[in-house]
């Protein structure tokens, strides 16, 4: 099962030692660290998830274990990116987490970005199969829908 998780939403996941985790953001982390989940990153968007603090200790020790994380070529989401910021139906500024779902084959995107959901639920954009949104706009608990979300989301690399 593969995710991309947004810069906007990462301190909810990785914020747990600034007390800025939320339950449904702990129940991200702990999908990704019992090993049911992927973690997708690349281009800009792991440039922006560098900056986190909690993400880099993270990454670093997953990396170390062999944990979900799975680091797509900068070179082909960047190359993605360009073709998105040419369209005139983009209603996010995050041409690039476009560009990573469509060349990773991600279809779960954590993120509070209205925009950005607008985006990923256009089957225009995201499509084979359609994006899901995993957010905390509405309700920071993890409720059963988010366990569901996690739940049925395969990682099909390259879709």
């Amino acid at each position: 099962m593969c995710a991309i998780l947004d810069a906007n939403a990462a301190h909810e996941v990785f914020g747990a030692n600034a007390g800025q985790a939320t339950e449904a953001g702990e129940g991200f982390f702990q999908w990704l660290k019992d090993g049911k989940g992927n973690l997708v990153v690349g281009g800009q968007l792991g440039e922006e998830l560098d900056r986190v603090p909690g993400f880099r200790k993270w990454a670093y020790q997953a990396k170390l274990k062999g944990k979900p994380l799975l680091k797509i070529s900068d070179y082909h989401v960047h190359d993605e990116t360009k073709k998105i910021e040419k369209r005139d139906d983009l209603k996010s500024n995050d041409p690039h987490v476009i560009a990573l779902a469509q060349v990773s084959g991600a279809r779960l995107l954590f993120s509070n970005d209205k925009g950005l959901h607008e985006d990923f639920g256009n089957p225009e954009m995201i499509n084979h199969p359609r994006g899901k949104i995993y957010s905390t706009l509405e309700n920071k608990s993890f409720t059963e829908d988010k366990r569901k979300l996690l739940k049925r989301h395969r990682c099909r690399l390259g879709s």
